[in-house]
């Protein structure tokens, strides 16, 4: 399967440039929200800027986490995050994207390993 999402420049440099190799996203409730759950090893995921640049990635893996403490705790900063590489502002980070942290609380949060195919 093939997906399309919107990304915000900084993290959508960071997986351009190899410095963020995984993508965390969590299934917001309500109608139309898209499921993460669908997403499989082999799938590909076409990553569109605000500035409406296209990078295409395949799906290398993809973890479930009951909250993004436990995701960051396993998966670390390094990877993950493309604002930061401290924990704390991290879990502060993702908690402010509208709607993560009702998701998460509901729904859990998924790590998925990609890689940019240049």
């Amino acid at each position: 399967m093939e997906y399309t999402f919107d990304l915000n420049n900084r993290a959508f440099n960071a997986i351009k440039n190899n410095q963020k190799r995984i993508e965390i996203r969590a299934t917001k409730n309500g109608d139309g929200q898209f499921d993460y759950s669908v997403i499989k090893p082999n799938d590909y995921i076409n990553f569109i800027s605000y500035d409406k640049e296209k990078i295409k990635c395949i799906v290398k893996e993809i973890n479930w986490y009951k909250s993004i403490e436990e995701l960051l705790m396993l998966e670390g900063t390094r990877y993950t995050l493309s604002s930061t590489n401290d924990y704390k502002e991290g879990i502060k980070s993702i908690n402010s994207i509208n709607g993560y942290q009702e998701a998460i609380k509901c729904n859990g949060v998924y790590a998925i390993h990609i890689e940019y195919l240049k």
